[in-house]
């Protein structure tokens, strides 16, 4: 494995979390483990779009290299696969919340978010639209 040089340590988190899914994947398993399937589905009950299931698999495969998500296969038939965070995706869940927080009190009118740090700690109910950004 090639040595990656940062100025920062920061700079190393930014690019793990690297990719337009990277940051929903983690939140969205930081609320539960997920089957492949039911993270596409929750994608598009929350945003109206799901990433293609390339995307979707390539993000996960790197989080998993970064030991930030665990996949683990069952032996049953059909095959089943879940996904879920380890203790530093976990870590790393936080961080990303208080980022949010963050972001929400600094934003102006001219920007908007689709979901809010509260659904990211499962305090709303993700059923409702109005929940989802504050």
């Amino acid at each position: 494995m090639q040595t990656q040089n940062y100025f920062l340590g920061c700079n190393y988190i930014i690019d793990l979390v690297d990719g337009k899914w990277k940051p929903s994947i983690i939140c969205s398993l930081g609320l539960g483990d997920k089957r492949f399937g039911e993270l596409r589905q929750y994608f598009m009950r929350l945003y109206g779009v799901a990433p293609a299931e390339k995307v979707l698999s390539e993000q996960l495969h790197q989080l998993i290299d970064h030991k930030i998500v665990k996949r683990t296969s069952y032996d049953v038939m059909p095959m089943k696969v879940i996904y879920s965070l380890t203790d530093d995706g976990k870590a790393l869940k936080k961080l990303l919340i208080q980022m949010t927080q963050f972001a929400e009190s600094i934003q102006d009118d001219s920007v908007h978010f689709k979901y809010s740090s509260k659904a990211m700690l499962g305090l709303v109910d993700l059923n409702l639209k109005e929940n989802l950004a504050d």
